[in-house]
């Protein structure tokens, strides 16, 4: 059995990633949550400025994870404090 570990990485380096075009999140009710927790992540963020843990996978189906602070939430992607941009359709979830 293949035990995928999760790889840290820090937010200043998400740009240099290349993402998932497909959806990883199959199940809608699981990608309704994610997009609640997008949202209360977005708003600890903008009135807070809490960070939150993004889990995430790219293109190689790598798992990967990122603490920072959600500043936009639009209907396809993410944006960091930082400018980096991260497609919803890769987040596998979000921790608050």
């Amino acid at each position: 059995m293949q035990v995928n570990t999760i790889t840290r990485v820090d937010k200043s380096n998400i740009s240099h990633l290349s993402f998932r075009k497909e959806e990883v999140l199959y199940n809608t009710s699981d990608q309704a949550i994610r997009q609640y927790n997008l949202n209360r992540g977005l708003k600890l963020g903008n009135l807070y400025k809490r960070s939150v843990l993004i889990r995430f996978e790219t293109v190689n189906y790598e798992p990967m994870e990122t603490e920072a602070t959600i500043w936009a939430v639009t209907e396809k992607y993410i944006m960091l404090k930082g400018g980096a941009v991260i497609p919803i359709k890769a987040i596998i979830n979000v921790i608050l």
